[in-house]
């Protein structure tokens, strides 16, 4: 006699047939439930394998429609164009002092009381570029502020107002702004 037989011979004589019934129907509900499930499984998979498809055709589609020259072309382009704002030295001491003398320049052209102009620091970001953070502290003679900010703009290189700390009219205004330099390979001292 095999196991299956023997097994059920043991339900027969234990079990009542209501209770053969009931384990009949549990296991006839739990069958149902499984198959239900794996069902849904299916189903959840096929959809998400359709999604799946779906997004890899449309991206498919874009890498063929793009010119990619001209992408490059205009990335070439847009980094040109922010770099010619960018201030140019052969050392870093050179693109410091460049960068403090436009600032005390904009500073006396809108003629602001005491300005203290200072690099803060200046940290490498590229092979060949260089952040500096200046810092102008001086006192605004009615509003004379806004020109000295002007002044900044129209300066050779990009001096790109980051923090302003203002408390008042008559009182010390302190900027902090980001200048980027290009400064060639050698030295960095």
């Amino acid at each position: 006699m095999t196991q299956t037989a023997t097994l059920a011979e043991r339900m027969r004589s234990t079990l009542t047939p209501r209770a053969q019934l009931g384990l009949i129907a549990l296991v006839a509900l739990l069958a149902l439930v499984a198959l239900l499930e794996l069902s849904s499984r299916n189903e959840q998979l096929r959809r998400d394998t359709l999604t799946v498809r779906t997004e890899y055709a449309g991206r498919l589609a874009a890498l063929e429609q793009r010119d990619w020259t001209q992408v490059l072309n205009s990335a070439a382009s847009e980094l040109t164009t922010v770099e010619d704002r960018f201030w140019r030295a052969e050392t870093t001491g050179l693109a410091s002092a460049e960068i403090l003398g436009a600032v005390e320049a904009a500073a006396r052209r809108a003629e602001l009381s005491a300005p203290r102009v200072s690099v803060l620091r200046s940290d490498l970001v590229g092979s060949d570029v260089i952040l500096f953070e200046v810092e102008v502290t001086a006192r605004s003679n009615n509003g004379r502020f806004a020109t000295f900010l002007e002044a900044l703009v129209e300066s050779e290189g990009l001096l790109q107002p980051s923090e302003l700390e203002w408390q008042g009219q008559n009182r010390p205004v302190t900027v902090r702004l980001v200048a980027p330099a290009l400064v060639e390979v050698g030295d960095r001292s």
